[in-house]
Formats: C-alpha cells, sequence, structure tokens
C-alpha cells in the first residue's frame, strides 16, 4: 500500500517545489495544488470534490441549515452573475456538529451533474419547472434560475434583497425588493459585491446591525436596526389546510432538524383538523418536488413518519462502506388506514427525497404523482474533514430502497491521463433494457436504474418563452417595483388581483424595454444560439443572411414572443400577482396563495377525495392486508451480512430525539 502512493506523492510535491523555485514567474503554489487536485476528482464523478477553507465552511454551514446572521438573501455585482447572500444555497450543505464527528455522508443532487431529464425548454439547468418555481416565488431557485440573466447584473442595480426570513429581516421591516445603500458605517458603492454586503451582515449572535435602505414607494432612505441571530433555515417551508380534511406540507431540505419538523407540521394539522371539523386528517400532499436531498438520518426519520413499525426503509453499501441497514422502530405518525398520502416529485427530486419517496412506494403506504420520474441519484457521499479547515467530499456507497432497488440513474466510468479530452469521468444513462423489476409489499412491480417513476402521472405545467424572458430579464420584479411605488396592498390581499388595465400597463411596461433596447427578450431565450449563428454566417461571409434574413427570422421570433401575453394572459398574470405580494408578504403566505391554483397540487386532492381509484393505484383492498413480498435488500445490498439499525425518533425526550444519530447526508 505504502509503495503505491510513495512514488505519486513524491513527485507531487517535487513538482510544486520545483515550479515554486524556479519558475520564469511568481505562482500561485496554493492555487497549482488545488487545480491539480480538482483535476484527479473530477476523473471520477460529478460529486467527488476537494473543498477549500471557503467551500468547507459553506459545507458546514448547510449540515445544520443554520448560520449567525439577520436572515436575508441579496443579489448583486459578484464574481458570478448572481450569489445568494446572506442565506443559503440551492444545494445546502451541512454544518457538522454531530459531537464533533470528523465526517458525514451527503445526499445531494449536484448542480454540476451531467444529465436530468427534467429540462423543460432550454438549456440553462436553471429551467428546470420554471413554471412551479415562477409561481411558487421559491426565492433561492429563482436565483439559480435567473445565473444567465445580464440585465439582473448591472451595477447600477447595486445591492438588492431577493428575500427577508420570517422570524429574522422580515420581522425587522425589510423587504423584497429594498435596495441596500449601508450596512452600518459601510456605503455600498459600485464595485461593492454580495460577499462584502455578506459578510458585514453576519456576526455573532446576540449583536446587531443596522442596514440603510431604499424602497420603491418610499420616500428617502429607510433604516431598521436588525438584531443578529442564529438563522436557522427550515426544511418545512408551508404546513397548511388544502382542502377540508386534507393538509398539505411542502418539505425543501433535509437539515438536521427536517425530522423535527415534519413531525411538529403533522401533529398540528391532525389538531388543526380535530379542532375545525371533529375528524382526522382523510389526506396529506407532501410536496418534494423541488428537494434536493440533505442528510441521511433525516430522510430515514421522515420515512419513519409514514411507515410500518419493523419496516425496512433503506440500506447502503460500498468496496469500503460498512453495509448497513435502516429500519423503523417506531409506530407511524401518520396511520395509513385512516391518512391517505400523496408524494409530490419532479426531476429535482433527488437523494435523500428519493429515499423518502422510494420508501412510501415500496411499502405502498402512499402514491407517488408527478409528471414522470425523480432525479435518480442513488449514491451517498463521505465528506471527510482534512487538516488546515479543508474537506474531501467523495463518493463511498450505493443505497437501496426496501424493495433491494438502487435507483441511481447514471453510470460513472472513471476517466484521467494526460490527454485533456479523456481527462474527465464519462457518464452513460442506464438503458431500459438493464433496468430489473423489484416488487412492492403489496407485489406491484417497480424498477431500479432510472430515479422514482410516479404512480400517478400528471403533467407539470411549462414556462411559455415569455414567461423565461420576463423572469431572466427581471421584468415581473421590475413592475412589481413601480406599481408599488403609486400603489398599496390592503389587508384583503387573499383576494388581490391585478386588473385587466394593470395587465395592459405590464405589456406596455415590456414592450417599451423591448423598444428602448434596455432589455432583450430573445437574448434571454436564445441568446448562445443566435450568437453562434450570428458568428458562423460572419466567419462564411454570408453578409445577406447576417444582415436581412437573421433579422427577419429575429422579428418573427419576437412577434410570436408577443402574442403570448394573449396566449398565456392567466399565466402571466399569476406570476405578476405574485411579484407584487412578493414585496409585502412572506414566502410561506405566498405558497400558501400559490398552491391553490398548482395543478398537480389539485390533482393529488382530487386523488385523496377518491378512495376507491387511491386504493387500486396502490393495487390493496385493505390498507393492512395481504403479504409482505420477501425483502431483497439485505441481499442486493450486502450480498452477505448487514449492520441493522433500528430507527425513529419518538417525539421528545428533554430536549433531545430518541433514535440512532449517524451523521450521513444523502
Amino acid at each position: 500500500m505504502a509503495d503505491r502512493f510513495t512514488e505519486p506523492v513524491t513527485l507531487f510535491e517535487t513538482i510544486l517545489t520545483d515550479l515554486d523555485r524556479g519558475y520564469v514567474d511568481k505562482v500561485d503554489t496554493q492555487k497549482l495544488f488545488e487545480t491539480g487536485v480538482t483535476a484527479m476528482l473530477r476523473s471520477l464523478d460529478p460529486y467527488t470534490e476537494f473543498e477549500g477553507k471557503t467551500e468547507a465552511v459553506a459545507m458546514q454551514e448547510s449540515v445544520a441549515g443554520k448560520y449567525g446572521g439577520v436572515g436575508l438573501v441579496i443579489t448583486g455585482p459578484n464574481s458570478r452573475s448572481m450569489q445568494l447572500g446572506d442565506s443559503e444555497s440551492y444545494n445546502l450543505l451541512e454544518e457538522d456538529e454531530n459531537d464533533g464527528a470528523s465526517s458525514s455522508i451527503l445526499l445531494n443532487m449536484n448542480d454540476n451533474d451531467e444529465e436530468d431529464d427534467a429540462v423543460n425548454i432550454q438549456t440553462s439547468p436553471g429551467d428546470n419547472n420554471l413554471k412551479q418555481q415562477i409561481n411558487r416565488r421559491i426565492k433561492s431557485q429563482q436565483i439559480k434560475d435567473t445565473v444567465v440573466n445580464k440585465a439582473a447584473t448591472k451595477e447600477d442595480r447595486g445591492i438588492s434583497v431577493v428575500a427577508a426570513f420570517e422570524g429574522y429581516a422580515f420581522d425587522a421591516g425589510m423587504r423584497v425588493g429594498d435596495r441596500i445603500v449601508s450596512v452600518d458605517a459601510f456605503v455600498i458603492k459600485r464595485d461593492t459585491t454580495v460577499d462584502d454586503v455578506r459578510n458585514l451582515l453576519r456576526g455573532d449572535p446576540g449583536t446587531s446591525v443596522a442596514v440603510s435602505f431604499e424602497r420603491d414607494g418610499l420616500q428617502g432612505l429607510q433604516t431598521v436596526n436588525i438584531p443578529r441571530k442564529v438563522v436557522k433555515i427550515h426544511d418545512v417551508k408551508a404546513a397548511t389546510m388544502f382542502d377540508n380534511n386534507v393538509a398539505y406540507i411542502e418539505l425543501r431540505g433535509f437539515s438536521e432538524d427536517a425530522g423535527r419538523e415534519m413531525r411538529a407540521a403533522i401533529t398540528s394539522l391532525q389538531r388543526r383538523s380535530e379542532m375545525t371539523s371533529g375528524k382526522e386528517l382523510s389526506g396529506l400532499i407532501l410536496d418534494l418536488r423541488q428537494n434536493p436531498g440533505g442528510l441521511l438520518t433525516q430522510a430515514v426519520d421522515v420515512a419513519s413518519l409514514f411507515v410500518p413499525k419493523g419496516s425496512d426503509i433503506v440500506s447502503a453499501r460500498g468496496r469500503g462502506f460498512p453495509s448497513v441497514l435502516y429500519r423503523s422502530r417506531v409506530d407511524p405518525l401518520v396511520d395509513p388506514s385512516k391518512t391517505n398520502v400523496v408524494v409530490l416529485v419532479s426531476g429535482n427530486t433527488a437523494s435523500a427525497a428519493e429515499i423518502v419517496s422510494g420508501a412510501i412506494q415500496d411499502l405502498d403506504v402512499g402514491v407517488i404523482m408527478g409528471s414522470d420520474r425523480t432525479f435518480g441519484k442513488g449514491l451517498v457521499q463521505n465528506v471527510e474533514s482534512l487538516p488546515f479547515d479543508t474537506a474531501l467530499k467523495f463518493t463511498v456507497a450505493k443505497y437501496y430502497t426496501p424493495s433491494g432497488r438502487c435507483i441511481q440513474s447514471t453510470k460513472y466510468v472513471e476517466g484521467g491521463g494526460l490527454n485533456v479530452n479523456d481527462s474527465k469521468f464519462t457518464s452513460m444513462r442506464v438503458k431500459e433494457d438493464e433496468k430489473s423489476d423489484f416488487l412492492t409489499k403489496g407485489g406491484r412491480i417497480v424498477k431500479d436504474g432510472g430515479g422514482i417513476e410516479a404512480d400517478v402521472k400528471v403533467k407539470a405545467p411549462k414556462a411559455s418563452a415569455l414567461e423565461i424572458a420576463l423572469l431572466r430579464s427581471n421584468l415581473l420584479n421590475d413592475f412589481a417595483a413601480e406599481w408599488s411605488k403609486s400603489h398599496e396592498l390592503t389587508n384583503n390581499h387573499k383576494n388581490f388581483g391585478i386588473t385587466g388595465e394593470t395587465f395592459n400597463d405590464f405589456q406596455k411596461f415590456v414592450l417599451r424595454k423591448q423598444e428602448n433596447k434596455e432589455v432583450d427578450l430573445l437574448s434571454q431565450i436564445y441568446g448562445s444560439t443566435l450568437e453562434s449563428l450570428r458568428s458562423a454566417l460572419k466567419r462564411s461571409g454570408y453578409k445577406h443572411s447576417l444582415n436581412n434574413e437573421l433579422a427577419g427570422l429575429q422579428a418573427s421570433i419576437l412577434n410570436e414572443m408577443k402574442n403570448d401575453f394573449i396566449k398565456y394572459r392567466s399565466d402571466i398574470k399569476e406570476d405578476l400577482e405574485q411579484a407584487i405580494l412578493a414585496r409585502y408578504l412572506p414566502e410561506s403566505m405566498l405558497i400558501e396563495r400559490a398552491i391553490k391554483v398548482d395543478k398537480q397540487v389539485k390533482a393529488a386532492a382530487d386523488l385523496l377525495a377518491d378512495k376507491p381509484k387511491f386504493d387500486t393505484v396502490l393495487a390493496r383492498s385493505d390498507v393492512n392486508g395481504g403479504t409482505s413480498s420477501p425483502s431483497r435488500t439485505a441481499e442486493l445490498a450486502s450480498g452477505g451480512k448487514m449492520a441493522t439499525i433500528s430507527y425513529g425518533a419518538f417525539p421528545f425526550e428533554g430536549d433531545k430525539e430518541v433514535g440512532v444519530r449517524l451523521n450521513f447526508k444523502w
């Protein structure tokens, strides 16, 4: 073993030393080291990464889903087009607070993953399920969606508020759209970045920070003193009654309190149903459509709220990873004989969220509903702490659902070598004929190798080209800012709706911006494609096609996009209403309002109201009837002996959850 590593390690050290001592110009050996390590890890898969000091701190924050700050999401100039400020990133990285443990296991969908079935219209990965993201005003996802937005990165926009968290900056008086002018004595300048402001906003809990800002509709400079707190980024974004005795919960992640939050949400909704109607919950909609994953322990904890006591939930094994099986040891909080469950999924449902979906599907305790399949990430990553406050995240195992299937949709083959074209890993989709059949507890056939396939398929509404352009160009928010200058939102916001006159004003606003060349709607959708065609025509010397035909094509496309104002009038009105309300209401209230017009949520509620159809989907006549198919988890996941962990947290004992607490993240 020592001989295998002695030569390459010695060579690497010698090369760095020689370059540092003798290269013609001064070199940054730290940067050279990170470049070499990154290239090495990139040859394996998209999830294996070296985390430098900055990245390691961000990862630590995400394990706990908390940090010391004021609870703002900000946007503005930075090294990247759009970046999260005093908040979480799209894929939460978690802080390791498990009694000083030195490593954690990750189950997150990675931004760099090569293939994702969920892309609807364009090449930007941020367009996944864009229609839902527009309507739901999912702030962190909107930032991801607008990474390619050129208009939103102009320096004259300064540093703006994208979201203010309830219980923190929102309660202090800050709102979406506020333009930050100064933080304490520091005045925002043209070259001030998001990182600069974020570092000023964050600090030790118990201290406070003075934030001065401008707001459309208010005269002069506004200043608030915001106390810094330990900001908890909640995984449960909404928990409400949808209709009659049907409850709705949106779970956005799996940080260290996800199970606790879910337990509290379900208990609260059960009590609310009994108090308002005298009846128990008849149905529960669990929304995992935008859930990229998180901690393994929390996925198991959440699953244990739904599955029967003694049920297998998930197992994992790898070459150097001890085979382990997680099993529920508590009675479920949601009784399947009384409360039917529908889980909403999408192509963005990944990793830990797929563990929950897979357990519920394999054990026939709920129906999976979505447009097609989930993301298909069945890999487990370990985060190992390294010297000098750095970390290594690497793939260590695959996980298996209760029926014994691994739902990993992509196979990765190690690359490497001196040829740059071969240095990266290669990826291949699992082919249909390579997938195997497995049986759920009730005998239904499910397959491995391609995510969790929905039991009931309901198409997700797709955003029109015009809607995408409006979001990317920030025109929805720009008009909302103009609207707020001359209008006020009444207390009757639940019935808020824009008038036909306001919609016409918005259409004129957009077209005026386009005519004045303040925005380019076409570039938001077809920018790279048009630019490639323009460059190719120029190189070929086809001036007529370049000057006339291409211009005519662009004008024709623009006219068709203008017609979308009529074709998608109702959708754009909803988008605009949400953009305006986002300047006044917290995110939870926006979600409550939006789910009322969410087609997939409505379909889930309709299925829950039709018990015979619900039972037919699960191929059951009695929830507790039938014999269970033999679990193939242990056989497939270990090929032999497997450690079994009985798992499941009781409500609370003191301030601690009861149950095995392993610091794994998927």
